[in-house]
């Protein structure tokens, strides 16, 4: 599985402050408190080079069901999170899947071929 860079991770993290913003009647500093945890789950998890979509859902819904239970529609949001994990690691893929321009090019003593 290719590895995420730190925009596409920052992607995931704003999906849970979106959903953190609509609630009502939670402090800022509980707020404050759900988003450090919301980093230290998904971080760690996202950077690792052996997560795939599926492990970080599971990961994301078993660390950090006590915030996502609190969410006005979090069936909805799980949908939406998937997605977005979803398409950060095809993006991922196909980035990597890519040569790279060192790739194409020749040693200097060799003649072109063609």
């Amino acid at each position: 599985m290719a590895k995420l860079r730190t925009k596409d991770i920052q992607k995931v993290i704003q999906v849970f402050d979106n959903e953190m913003l609509m609630l009502q009647r939670v402090s800022k500093i509980e707020k404050m408190k759900m988003r450090k945890k919301v980093v230290n789950v998904v971080q760690p998890v996202l950077t690792s080079a052996t997560t795939t979509p599926e492990i970080f859902m599971l990961e994301a819904e078993t660390k950090l069901s006590d915030i996502i239970t609190r969410f006005i529609d979090s069936y909805g949001f799980h949908n939406r999170l998937a997605e977005t994990v979803r398409k950060l690691y095809e993006k991922a893929e196909e980035s990597s899947a890519l040569p790279s321009p060192a790739d194409g090019e020749q040693d200097i003593g060799q003649p072109k071929a063609g």
